[in-house]
């Protein structure tokens, strides 16, 4: 058998463990008689040395049996005359003598990719992939625990259990591993004839629920009041980690506000938030309910910390994104935007991105309004929509967002610097960038690229794109108010 990454070590200490459950093999007589009773089924004496310490003994007939599965049948057969209770080690030496279902060469490339990653639900995610069927030892990291799940069969799917791990992983692990990771796990089951069975799991393993296990949110809305430059805002949580698919948001309260006040009093919610939710939440999401007029308030750039010196900026620390105030209180666009989310939902691996004025021929052309709308109304896969520009005013921008609304599309992109002067959008945004080929982990990629905008140089940080791009992110499963019907046929007045 093959061992990987120096795991053989550790497959000879399993199975000596098993052996040292044998009681005809503590007593060095009766272990001298096993190794007799070995050498007339081989027709030759094992190449095993008696020891005066049963463990060294025990470490070296695993070291032997490991390396030759004749003189492992042999063991076996000895055990039998001893009456002994073979079927554990048995079912042991199935998995460690299996031939691996994947190239040295490939699981070798594999590891860069897992070493580092020790997510805090690993033991969880070693259930998933083994399919519950048998209990999985604690492991220390991913490559650990995917070299210990190289040595089991097959799922009842036909996947190796390793395959369904990285699976697992990729679904937790930061963009651009997790984008590497899938790109991996394809070509092994390309080869192996299983592609359709991996696309099944990581439809399961990316949307097994909304919210996801371990994410908490904060939703807050701002609503504007009659009295110009002041807003309500009203805030919800949500945190349920013994009921994941649930979603049963409290309203906190509301407070009317500046937009220079309403970044202190989000930096209340947040620390509040970060309090109570400090021992088992993972992630905390923020979220801004706003209105149509209000979808370019500069919220992706509110900051922490306004106390101290230096600042922090909320959209590094937490998954912020917007939502459409207008969407949720307009009842007849829930049909299609309910149709296109479940779409997305179920079938990620064909939502696909556009991009206004994009390169690809498919790309909506800019300024071509009515082609857009019946491009997303013919076309349900489109997940994400990359504006021309900020949609402000009655400008391109606003009438490409009104149109993805209407139509259902579940995400929208945009940078917030005017783009009237650009021929093309913003490199970030193009069509082939990586951060539009996986749309499940949209939200974090945004997050990552943020992170990394202001940890770059300073000269250069306020040209860097994730200083300016906006991320709205609708999950219609998740409201926060009943629908109240905006005034008028689209815009409406968002509450005024």
């Amino acid at each position: 058998m093959t061992a990987y990454g120096g795991g053989g070590l550790g497959l000879v200490r399993e199975f000596a463990e098993a052996l040292g459950r044998c009681a005809s093999l503590q007593e060095r007589g009766s272990r001298a008689l096993c190794l007799r009773l070995m050498a007339k089924e081989l027709g030759t004496p094992p190449p095993v040395r008696e020891y005066d310490v049963a463990h060294y003994f025990l470490l070296e007939l695993a070291s032997v049996c490991l390396e030759n599965p004749r003189t492992m049948r042999a063991l076996l057969e000895a055990l039998r005359a001893f009456n002994e209770d073979v079927d554990e080690i048995r079912a042991l030496t199935d998995d460690l003598l299996a031939d691996p279902a994947l190239p040295v060469d490939e699981v070798l490339s594999l590891r860069p990719l897992l070493d580092g990653l020790a997510p805090p639900n690993l033991p969880s995610l070693c259930r998933r992939a083994v399919a519950d069927l048998r209990p999985v030892p604690p492991y220390p990291d991913a490559w650990s625990a995917f070299e210990g799940l190289s040595r089991l069969n097959a799922r009842p799917d036909g996947l190796p259990p390793t395959l369904a791990f990285v699976e697992y992983v990729a679904a937790e692990a930061p963009h651009d591993r997790s984008f590497t990771l899938r790109a991996w796990n394809d070509t092994q089951a390309q080869a192996l004839s299983l592609l359709t069975e991996l696309r099944s799991l990581r439809q399961q393993a990316a949307y097994a629920s909304s919210p996801e296990p371990g994410n908490a949110y904060l939703v807050v809305r701002l609503l504007r009041r009659e009295e110009p430059g002041r807003y309500l805002l009203t805030s919800w949580r949500h945190y349920d980690p013994d009921a994941p698919d649930s979603w049963r948001p409290r309203q906190e309260g509301s407070v009317e506000v500046t937009p220079a006040e309403a970044e202190r009093e989000v930096e209340r919610l947040v620390f509040a938030a970060d309090e109570d939710w400090a021992r088992d939440a993972d992630r905390i999401h923020v979220e801004f309910l706003l209105g149509t007029d209000d979808l370019t308030l500069p919220v992706h750039r509110f900051r922490t910390e306004l106390d101290s010196d230096p600042v922090s900026y909320l959209s590094v620390g937490y998954c912020v994104v917007v939502r459409s105030l207008q969407r949720s209180r307009t009842p007849r666009w829930y049909r299609p935007w309910r149709q296109r989310w479940t779409a997305v939902r179920d079938t990620p691996e064909l939502a696909r991105p556009l991009v206004v004025g994009g390169p690809r021929p498919e790309d909506p052309r800019r300024g071509d309004v009515s082609g857009l709308d019946a491009r997303l109304k013919g076309d349900r896969s489109v997940g994400c929509l990359v504006l021309s520009r900020p949609p402000e005013g009655a400008g391109e921008g606003a009438q490409e967002a009104l149109v993805a609304l209407r139509c259902g599309v579940p995400a929208l992109l945009w940078d917030s610097r005017d783009a009237r002067d650009l021929s093309t959008p913003p490199g970030v945004v193009q069509s082939d960038n990586a951060l539009l080929r996986d749309l499940s982990g949209l939200r974090e990629a945004v997050t990552e690229l943020r992170t990394e905008a202001h940890g770059g140089s300073l000269n250069g940080r306020d040209d860097h794109p994730g200083h300016h791009l906006v991320l709205l992110w609708d999950d219609p499963t998740r409201p926060v108010e009943s629908p109240q019907p905006l005034t008028g046929p689209d815009q409406g007045v968002d509450g005024r």
